[in-house]
Parts: structure tokens; sequence; C-alpha cells
């Protein structure tokens, strides 16, 4: 690893933190988007929630390969949806294998997987369902757009058993990233 993919790793987790701390807020990842092809801020985020121990899951329609191109790019395995660490859903949405990701038990809570959505674009409000919890002084809407059609009450109905659940990271095709870890509650309008 360089020198520079340390300082740029370092950078990347204290946005990822600042995200999970201030949940449904968006945040701009410090990477170069004219270098995005298409896996890069995947990869680039894996690389700080990740070691090479983690197990993940690439979802949905999505680019020939990208499975092994993910596991170069971070040293990480992949796994069926149900023994991910990570899920990776590069289309927006899980396609029906929500109900089999990994919450946690009673015993070991941080066994629930985290689920990295691609989007197509996120914004601060404008959005349908309503985040209120920890770190969020006020309830929040933010925009999810390229969000597939039920994922939301996905992760309402996976983190309804709080600790356990999911932890969820939104990263849009620009280069944000906005977060709805497990402890936010999800509401209607």
């Amino acid at each position: 690893m360089r020198p520079d993919d340390v300082i740029l790793d370092h950078a990347v987790f204290r946005v990822l933190l600042r995200a999970m701390s201030r949940p449904g807020t968006v945040h701009p990842l410090p990477f170069d988007a004219a270098q995005d092809d298409g896996l890069a801020y995947i990869a680039g985020l894996l690389r700080c929630v990740a070691d090479n121990e983690a197990a993940f899951c690439v979802l949905g329609p999505c680019e020939p390969g990208a499975g092994g191109e993910i596991a170069r790019r971070t040293g990480g395995r992949e796994a069926p949806a149900g023994e991910a660490d990570i899920v990776i859903a590069l289309s927006g949405t899980t396609g029906g294998t929500a109900g089999s990701i990994r919450r946690g038990s009673l015993e070991f809570p941080e066994k629930g997987a985290t689920v990295v959505y691609r989007v197509d674009a996120l914004a601060p409000d404008g959005g349908t369902e309503s985040l209120s919890g920890p770190g969020i002084e006020s309830a929040l809407r933010p925009r999810i757009a390229g969000l597939g059609d039920g994922e939301l009450g996905f992760l309402k109905e996976a983190n309804a058993a709080f600790p356990l659940g999911v932890d969820a990271i939104f990263v849009d095709r620009a280069g944000q990233v906005a977060c709805i870890p497990r402890s936010t509650r999800i509401g209607g309008p």
C-alpha cells in the first residue's frame, strides 16, 4: 500500500465516522471523481470498514467480475448473502435477499451485516421517510434516488429489535455518502 493510499483511507474513515454519527446527513468522499470506474468508491469504502477476513456478497445485476475486482482491491472474500459481513447492492437493491442478511444475535449483535448500497444520488432533504434517533437533532428526510422499492422498509424491519440489525451505507455516483446505522428509527411521512 502506498503512503498516499493510507492518507486517503484515513480521510475516508473520518467521513464514514461523521456520516454514521449523524445518520441521514450527506457527506462528500475525498475521492477523485475522474478516477471512479464504478467500483472505486465502493472498494475505497470497503478498505476502511473491512479487513481481509471480512466476507462480502455482491448483489443484483452488476458489472461482470465485480466480485473478483472488489476482492482484488480489498483482500476480502466472496460469500453468500446470509454469511457475508458486508452485502454490496450495486444496483440499489438487495433483490429479494434481504431476509437472509445477518442481523446478529443478542450475544453478538455486532455480527449483523453492513449493507452498502450504490445509488444514483443523495440529498439532505426531499425524501418520504423520516429518520430519528441517536445523532439526529430533529427528524430528517434524506432523499436517496435509485434505492430499490422496499429497501427502507427492509431496514426498518431488520432494525426493529435493536441492538440486532444491519447498518446501511449509501454511496452515490457523485462520490457522496450517507449512513443509516441500526440505532436509527425509520418512520413514515
